[in-house]
């Protein structure tokens, strides 16, 4: 492999990484010629990210706490992409996306909104002391670098402490506090042995 993409190869630390002989023996046994074919289309127009790629296997449906595959065979989900608490399709989830797509798809932050103000309410009445504000972020990853820029405005300091191989996002802060060497004043320590 040359050095340019080698380089592009994700460290350990950076999410799925196996791309062992024993996962491609296992997707030679298990994965028909469809979802084959499908995993090769996916590898052509998608650019490879560390914490994703390469694709296990292609998903036809999924539901509460299963992922069927192309194949038909179903897995359970053990890692949820945001679905940890209530699963796939849930009919509640469902249906009051459904019921606000309907009557407020969308609203910019310049204009305030019924949902929008009582999400807030309800989360500042639970959160401890004086947490009365709220800035909502369109991902976990975007939530990371925009603390990490509110922190940094706030306190004037530039260092961050973190565990070593820690995934906090995809984004240049938050992949840096989990050991990346991208902002090399951040100091990363190793999480605690258990006991």
């Amino acid at each position: 492999m040359s050095e340019s993409i080698q380089s592009l190869v994700p460290s350990h630390g950076e999410g799925d990484v196996n791309t062992s002989s024993l996962r491609a023996q296992w997707q030679r046994q298990h994965l028909n010629q469809a979802t084959h074919e499908m995993l090769k289309r996916d590898a052509a127009v998608f650019m490879h990210q560390s914490v994703s790629t390469p694709c296990l296997s292609a998903v036809r449906r999924v539901h509460g706490i299963f992922i069927e595959d192309v194949s038909g065979r179903t897995y359970m989900d053990f890692h949820g992409n945001n679905v940890h608490h209530i699963g796939y399709q849930h009919p509640r989830l469902i249906q009051a996306i459904k019921d606000q797509l309907d009557s407020l798809s969308f609203a910019p932050r310049r204009f305030t909104c019924e949902p929008a103000v009582a999400l807030a309410e309800k989360l500042t009445s639970l959160a401890p002391g004086n947490l009365n504000r709220i800035l909502l972020a369109p991902s976990g990853n975007d939530a990371i670098e925009m603390a990490l820029a509110y922190a940094r405005a706030a306190t004037g300091r530039h260092k961050t402490i973190s565990f070593w191989d820690a995934y906090h996002g995809a984004g240049f802060g938050a992949r840096s506090l989990g050991g990346g060497s991208h902002v090399p004043q951040w100091s990363n320590w190793p999480a605690p042995a258990r006991q």
